[in-house]
């Protein structure tokens, strides 16, 4: 019974830990989910790019931002590129530093405006 609990533990730790950067978020108030992939990983060194879908829902916005105590940081105006209904291609995403990020999604679904908040984390 030992052995289960810790096996478990083990697998639930390693699931938790291996989604510290949810590539999906979505809404607690509607049913709109923002979702991004990109085929590497982001760095403070190079322009980052990425797919965003967004379901059901008009795009409004798209930036980055960074907390830093009682002052934050942005990336300049991205580029986005519509491919397709609710596929956006994203560039000129500058991580300008290390450290825990937000890919803020605003969105507007009939009358409701909000804003998804993905969390990235930035380690080189």
């Amino acid at each position: 019974m030992k052995l289960v609990l810790v096996v478990f533990c083990l697998v639930f730790s390693m699931s938790v830990l291996a989604d510290v950067n949810p590539a999906k978020v979505c809404s607690q108030t509607t049913t709109v989910c923002a979702t991004y992939q990109s085929d590497v990983d982001f760095t403070t060194t190079q322009e980052g790019r990425f797919r965003l879908s967004l379901s059901e829902a008009k795009l409004l916005k798209v930036d980055l931002w960074m907390q830093m105590g009682q002052h934050g940081h942005g990336s300049s105006p991205l580029k986005v590129t519509p491919v397709a209904p609710g596929e956006f291609d994203i560039t000129k995403a500058f991580f300008v530093m290390r450290g825990a990020w937000q890919i803020r999604v605003t969105y507007k679904l009939g009358s409701v405006e909000e804003t998804l908040i993905i969390p990235v984390m930035i380690k080189k």
